[in-house]
């Protein structure tokens, strides 16, 4: 009888894919970090910029009611 090659080939395509697919979702996390990582550095500035308007704002404030 012949052996058939067809069983092995299979299995290896199959660990291919799998493996393909783990890359990929790899990929996809890392690239979902980054923008993460980008978004939360933007959002730290703007929250800073954010309270250094405030507490001049209130300074300024401050400083009128003083002199009232």
């Amino acid at each position: 009888m012949k052996k058939t090659l067809i069983g092995p080939i299979v299995t290896a395509i199959i660990m291919v894919l799998i493996a393909a697919v783990f890359v990929y979702f790899y990929v996809q996390l890392n690239r979902l970090d980054k923008k993460m990582m980008a978004m939360q550095t933007t959002i730290i500035e703007d929250s800073n910029k954010t309270a250094a308007v405030v507490n001049f704002l209130n300074t300024n404030l401050n400083a009128q009611n003083n002199q009232n």
